[in-house]
């Protein structure tokens, strides 16, 4: 396991430019005389020595050894490695567009919300994955608005129109949440409503919500207890009761309560913890038990027992918090912020940061051109309608942005439509833009994609020489059985373990592989600098 753990955390953590450094200080060891630095052995070794520092260099080598051998073979070239590839380059961008940003502004405002519950319903109305121009969806919602707006009921309308699938159920409720429930946006919407209120149509992920808030409660806050369960069935349900009466009364009489709940307790999760639970609030749990709970003012405090149709519990109050002291929960909430998608800029918010950072300038009214399409096609083309750091893109590179577009909104009304392409097309530039100057000039992002890369062509040479083999290969599985068969159960048969000689096979078909490549590449460590790194250790 920790081979495994050391194994990961150099999967994690290399950050290498390239394979092998041209120019080390310190050469640990070669690969067929390409040389390595100790520097990053030394960091990841230091972040995670569970191991000897000779198995954990031999680990980091192997890592080399199968990424040269991965680049040998051009594992980049597979379609599925491509995919692979671009999707850890996209990751580590957008790492560094949208970095993570917990302000002050946002703690208070998280802080002022989290200190009620909302009671909501919405109305839904997806976004084709088909239609990538959200028109469509997003004038169907403006319909249902409308609807609204003249009186129209919404548990109607709801059942009508809304996409959610649960509707014909709940009418379009969605039940209690506070802050951090639901996505940012709908959040945001929500809060900003009062009780009674239907917002107007919201864009999440999910396609365009109207939201109507149905109540609005205080906040407890949030409880921890240790509680035990005894189960019953209808015929021995008077004897348990009588049991748990009985450590009812031992508890009060002082007994401590982890040990009768490791003792007694038939909750086999937390029995041997003795009792305790997770933290919970409200609509969390079952809601006798959450009623009881919260019943509890002091820390140690007993409940009698409980009936629930798991069975009868005692609470016991291990621990409280509330939201009434923003000092009190700023670590909780900064660590939520930090987790949740309000750390992150918007798209529209990184727009127009790159704009004030790079001097955008826009030449807007050079778009008339395009409102009629007989000006748009006898029109000199080549002034520029923005620049950013006075890269200039003209109206021809517009114009060949907007031969490419389609959409079936063009002849409803066409300035709108032009507008919103061209708007497209200069979000699209500016991002285009930022991103080729990070490339260009951000190393630790460059660092960062080499290390992704890294780490999908190890895994993508893996695949291909380990995983695939011992799941396709049923011939060379069943001659590995056979070889092996002492090391299973004779009076099994074959299908019903064979979940196990295949994870054996692959274990087999990895040290076979990695045995090769160790005979392949020519490895030379420099004992001078181990020795070094060691004393280092021991100091």
């Amino acid at each position: 396991m920790k081979r495994v753990f050391f194994y990961l955390s150099i999967m994690l953590c290399c950050q290498m430019a390239s394979f092998g450094q041209s120019h080390p200080t310190d050469t640990l060891f070669t690969i067929n005389n390409i040389p390595f630095s100790s520097q990053e052995f030394k960091e990841l070794y230091q972040a995670n020595h569970q191991l000897s520092i000779e198995e954990a260099l031999n680990l980091y080598i192997l890592f080399q050894v199968k990424l040269a051998e991965a680049k040998r073979l051009r594992i980049d070239t597979l379609p599925e490695v491509k995919h692979e590839l671009q999707i850890s380059r996209d990751v580590a961008l957008n790492s560094f567009l949208y970095p993570t940003v917990v302000t002050e502004e946002k703690i208070q405002e998280a802080f002022n919300r989290i200190q009620y519950f909302l009671k909501a319903r919405h109305i839904l109305v997806k976004i084709s994955k088909l239609d990538n121009d959200t028109l469509v969806a997003y004038q169907k919602a403006q319909e249902v608005y409308q609807d609204l707006l003249q009186g129209k009921s919404f548990k109607k309308t709801a059942r009508k129109n809304s996409d959610d699938q649960s509707v014909k159920e709940n009418n379009g409720e969605l039940g209690y949440f506070t802050a951090f429930d639901m996505e940012y946006r709908f959040e945001s919407a929500a809060y900003k409503l009062k009780v009674g209120e239907f917002s107007k149509p919201v864009r999440t992920q999910f396609g365009y919500h109207i939201i109507q808030i149905l109540e609005k409660i205080p906040n407890p806050g949030k409880v921890k207890i240790r509680h035990i369960l005894l189960e019953y069935q209808p015929e021995n349900e008077s004897e348990i009761k009588q049991k748990i009466d009985s450590l009812y009364t031992i508890l009060v009489e002082g007994a401590d309560f982890a040990q009768l709940a490791r003792n007694y307790s038939e909750d086999k999760r937390s029995a041997p913890s003795g009792g305790i639970l997770p933290w919970f609030g409200l609509f969390e749990t079952h809601p006798k038990i959450e009623k009881t709970a919260f019943q509890l003012k002091e820390i140690g405090e007993i409940s009698k027992p409980v009936k629930t149709n798991f069975g009868y519990h005692i609470l016991q109050l291990t621990d409280k918090k509330n939201y009434s002291s923003l000092d009190d929960c700023r670590e909780e909430i900064q660590r939520l912020i930090a987790s949740d998608s309000r750390s992150k800029l918007s798209t529209e918010e990184l727009i127009a940061k790159i704009k004030k950072d790079y001097q955008f300038k826009e030449n807007r009214e050079l778009l008339s051109n395009f409102y009629s399409i007989l000006d748009y096609a006898y029109a000199d083309l080549w002034e520029p309608l923005f620049t950013i750091d006075g890269k200039k893109y003209t109206q021809e590179d517009f114009a060949n942005y907007l031969s490419q577009q389609a959409s079936k909104d063009i002849y409803e009304n066409f300035i709108e439509y032009i507008n919103r392409i061209y708007d497209n097309f200069s979000n699209n530039s500016i991002l285009a833009f930022y991103k080729n100057q990070l490339l260009e000039s951000n190393t630790d992002l460059i660092n960062l994609i080499q290390n992704y890369e890294n780490r999908v062509l190890v895994l993508g040479i893996t695949k291909q020489k380990v995983w695939l083999p011992a799941k396709q290969n049923n011939k060379g599985l069943m001659e590995f059985y056979q070889n092996q068969i002492n090391r299973y159960n004779y009076n099994v048969d074959f299908e019903s373990i064979k979940q196990e000689v295949t994870s054996d096979y692959k274990m087999y078909l990895k040290e076979v592989w990695e045995d090769q490549l160790r005979n392949n590449y020519k490895i030379e460590i420099s004992q001078s600098t181990l020795n070094k790194i060691v004393q280092q250790q021991n100091d």
